[in-house]
């Protein structure tokens, strides 16, 4: 994961090819497993800086790996796209 600053860690990339925006944040927590909800949520608040607000409390509660509450995958993969499109990014 980048540094603050520093160009993001290829969200943009990956959601623009198609991934699904959860799918993209298994992949970061894979490479970097201490990796939580509140930082996911800067590095796409880095990435799609023009993207609501509402999206980063959407990913804070999305249920990642290992939690047993929280927004499901389906759920968090349809609300990001919309805010996405609405911002100009898809």
């Amino acid at each position: 994961i980048p540094a603050k600053g520093q160009k993001g860690g290829g969200m943009l990339e990956g959601i623009s090819e198609g991934k699904m925006p959860c799918q993209v944040f298994r992949d970061l927590i894979k490479i970097n497993p201490a990796i939580g909800n509140i930082r996911l949520s800067e590095v796409f608040h880095e990435e799609f800086i023009d993207v609501d607000s509402l999206a980063l409390q959407l990913i804070w509660h999305w249920r990642g790996p290992g939690k047993a509450e929280g927004i499901s995958d389906e759920s968090l993969n349809a609300k990001l796209l919309v805010v996405l499109k609405d911002a100009g990014y898809l």
